[in-house]
């Protein structure tokens, strides 16, 4: 199935994709972006036949671009989109990516947030976990740390700052690699979709999911 840009918007322009730099998902390499997420979102426009530029944003500037349409479309959780009227949004997950305790001890008895709280933990700062919960010691958290970033809250960790990093695996095992000689466990607590949010005002933006939708089912 063939799927044109031109055809449907009448215009020759790309989409522009916002993305935050979140290795192993999605990064910048060179100019161009690349990552588990980034090769998934590659593989589905080709098979639709629509172009796209990838933007690399700050977190909090992405959300805000997300927001008032100044990017086309993001691949992200349902928590980082506020109003999602404003959005369609893939039927099927692009991906799925899992969130979790990494520890430094074996066999911790961890498969809920609540289980977090009988351990001294490390959070990383500005995250929501695709979650409602709030993480803080008045709700019972033990937090001895809250780093900026996953390579920041392992090296946290390996000076046991705290025993469990709540963080997401991917990024867990990107830094993981460079202790080849440190033994962590994860301990997973939720899988949370990752889906393809395309801002309503996009040129084409109906006849674009609902090809991406067909598309998307058989990657």
């Amino acid at each position: 199935m063939c799927f044109c840009v031109s055809s449907v918007a009448n215009s020759s322009r790309s989409l522009t994709w916002g993305y935050v730099n979140f290795a192993p998902y999605h990064y910048d390499v060179d100019g161009k972006v690349q990552g588990l997420i980034a090769d998934r979102v590659e593989r589905l426009f080709k098979q639709v036949d629509l172009h796209y530029n990838a933007v690399e944003l700050p977190a909090k500037r992405a959300q805000l671009y997300i927001e008032q349409g100044k990017v086309d479309f993001s691949t992200v959780i349902d928590s980082f989109i506020p109003t999602p009227e404003k959005f369609f949004k893939s039927d099927a997950p692009v991906y799925t990516i899992k969130l979790g305790a990494i520890c430094l001890q074996p066999n911790l008895s961890i498969s809920s947030f609540s289980d977090l709280k009988r351990y001294p933990v490390i959070l990383i700062s500005g995250y929501t976990y695709g979650t409602d919960k709030t993480f803080t010691r008045k709700d019972g958290y033990q937090i001895t740390v809250e780093a900026q970033t996953h390579e920041n809250a392992i090296k946290a960790l390996i000076f046991e700052r705290g025993e469990c990093v709540l963080g997401y695996y991917g990024p867990f095992q990107y830094e993981n690699a460079k202790y080849p000689e440190q033994q962590f466990h994860f301990y997973q607590i939720q899988q949370l979709p990752v889906h393809l949010f395309l801002s309503k005002d996009a040129p084409g933006a109906e006849s674009i999911i609902t090809t991406i939708n067909r598309i998307a089912e058989n990657l």
